[in-house]
């Protein structure tokens, strides 16, 4: 008798749940004190299942995913400023400008899939919020660079290796897409998914796409006499296998004319 009506309690219909005021994904409420700047960061590093409720429920979808991508834009600015004190001149304009409209890109041209994804993965959910949640995804990510800021700015102006502040980045990308992307799974769940091998393959594809944008969109660390090189096509492995070995001849070079 117990196990049955622990199946049955399990199996309740969602719209029981809705009436009783419970979601079965924690965090999964309305958004508290509105869409400001200061609230959806808060939000984003608290609560970010709040701001998917809101954007599900039409409340204020615009104001939110256009909040979303101003904290994105200013967190990636700031994060590619310093990582321009590398090089000084015009990347200190040039590297904010590559990283954001690289990553905006990458999400422009991922989200499609995003939606496919999100479909067979059994979410039901208006296309405006896998987008909101795509840049919640970008959003959060910028804060976490934020994060990280003071770090890239002591090895910027210390190091001399475009190839070990280059590894540095892209390991704290990394990291910080990472939480990105918990995000759009727990964004899932809340939204109905029952299988989560689809968006998992969507970020891993998403991970690819941005790794292959700092090629397309090179250099980012370092100076070249082009702000951008689209003369030469390569994979991002290939290139950073080339600066890596740059880098050890150049140091090779120093070291026999000392």
């Amino acid at each position: 008798m117990t196990d049955e009506k622990t199946a049955q309690t399990q199996s309740a219909p969602l719209a029981l749940r809705q009436a009783t005021g419970s979601h079965p994904v924690k965090g999964y409420e309305p958004l508290e004190g509105g869409c400001n700047l200061p609230n959806l960061i808060g939000s984003l590093l608290k609560k970010p299942l709040s701001i998917i409720h809101d954007l599900e429920e039409q409340k204020n979808p615009g104001k939110i995913i256009t909040g979303l991508i101003l904290i994105s834009v200013a967190c990636l600015s700031v994060f590619g400023f310093v990582v321009g004190t590398f090089s000084w001149n015009s990347q200190l304009w040039a590297a904010p400008l590559k990283i954001v409209l690289g990553l905006f890109f990458s999400g422009l041209i991922c989200l499609p899939s995003l939606y496919i994804f999100s479909c067979l993965g059994g979410v039901n959910a208006r296309f405006q919020t896998i987008a909101g949640v795509l840049c919640a995804l970008i959003a959060l990510s910028g804060l976490l660079l934020i994060g990280f800021t003071p770090v890239i700015w002591l090895f910027s102006v210390s190091s001399t290796s475009a190839s070990f502040l280059g590894a540095l980045l892209i390991l704290l990308w990394g990291v910080c897409v990472g939480f990105g992307f918990v995000l759009a799974l727990r964004a899932g769940r809340a939204l109905g998914m029952t299988n989560i091998s689809h968006i998992i393959l969507w970020c891993l594809v998403f991970l690819v796409v941005t790794l292959q944008m700092t090629t397309t969109l090179r250099p980012i660390v370092g100076a070249d006499e082009k702000l951008f090189n689209f003369g030469e096509k390569k994979f991002f492995l290939r290139y950073w296998g080339e600066q890596v070995m740059h880098d050890l001849r150049q140091g090779n070079k120093r070291d026999t004319a000392n």
